[in-house]
């Protein structure tokens, strides 16, 4: 399978009014995410776990992980990554101002492990990545750029819209 990419325009430097454009590639999913049901029957492909055992295990997972991040530790999962919390707030002036209201929000960063990381230049089979810009991919599916709802999603990524808003979604 192949990585969708299609070309944008961005400031080479956003914070210089009159700084040239550039062009970039951005990767494009087109709204297929796999979600909770995909993934308990891939697993089930490769197991004798029934679909029930699988997803019950993948949601305490999940609610494990929230209580250990809670707890203020990060959570190694070998093979995956590690996940921690990261405050987010304006700064205060002088360091006696910080206190809990300067904390706006929190959000959960993951750094994934060399094992789960991708790399343009793998030498394994599986794992060689190839290519193709948007344009040339829907022409395959005999289709045009116009074809596609260009609106960005809810995650501010430049992903066009192709199927319902909760298709697939985790």
């Amino acid at each position: 399978m192949s990585i969708i990419y299609r070309v944008i325009s961005l400031k080479s430097n956003p914070i210089e009014k009159d700084s040239p454009i550039k062009y970039y590639p951005r990767v494009m999913t087109l709204r297929q995410s796999a979600n909770i049901k995909f993934i308990t029957e891939k697993i089930k492909e490769m197991s004798s776990l029934s679909r029930g055992d699988i997803r019950s295990v993948l949601m305490n997972f999940i609610e494990k992980l929230k209580e250990q991040l809670l707890e203020g530790k990060a959570v190694n999962i070998e093979g995956l990554g590690v996940f921690n919390l990261s405050l987010r707030s304006q700064g205060e002036v002088e360091e006696k101002d910080v206190n809990v209201n300067s904390i706006k929000g929190m959000r959960i960063c993951f750094q994934a492990s060399k094992d789960l990381r991708v790399s343009k230049t793998s030498t394994r089979a599986g794992e060689k990545v190839q290519f193709i810009r948007l344009e040339e991919y829907l022409k395959k599916l005999g289709l045009k750029s116009e074809d596609l709802d260009p609106s960005p999603s809810e995650a501010g990524e430049d992903t066009p819209k192709t199927g319902d808003k909760d298709e697939n979604i985790i």
